[in-house]
């Protein structure tokens, strides 16, 4: 596997883990559900694998979200560059978040 590859799953996997750490400190009174939401929402948003155009290329190569099936070799293969005209921020957030939320309820399936 390559670098790029680990280093996008080592962010995932910091993500899921200091989200499940904030549920698992919160008041137990607030919404579980709406807390997830905002918290997976808030910390992907602005993460560096959505934002910085370089690693929105590897995020969609390395994701296994279906948003980034173009990129990844699932739909095409290709080699695409951050100016070519396509969403890849939003595409990028996205499959982000995906990853983050399974791996957030890998984590807490085994916290249970």
């Amino acid at each position: 596997m390559s670098q790029d590859h680990d280093n996008y799953w080592q962010a995932v996997q910091y993500l899921a883990e200091s989200i499940v750490a904030e549920l698992a400190d919160a008041d137990p009174e607030e919404d579980r559900d709406e807390l997830l939401t905002r918290l997976v929402h808030d910390r992907t948003d602005q993460h560096d694998n959505a934002i910085h155009s370089d690693l929105q290329i590897h995020t969609l190569q390395y994701s296994s979200h279906p948003c980034a099936a173009l990129f990844n070799g699932t739909v095409l293969g290709g080699n695409y560059m951050p100016t070519d005209s396509f969403p890849f921020a939003s595409f990028a957030a996205d499959a982000l978040e995906a990853d983050v939320i399974h791996k957030v309820k890998l984590l807490l399936e085994e916290s249970e």
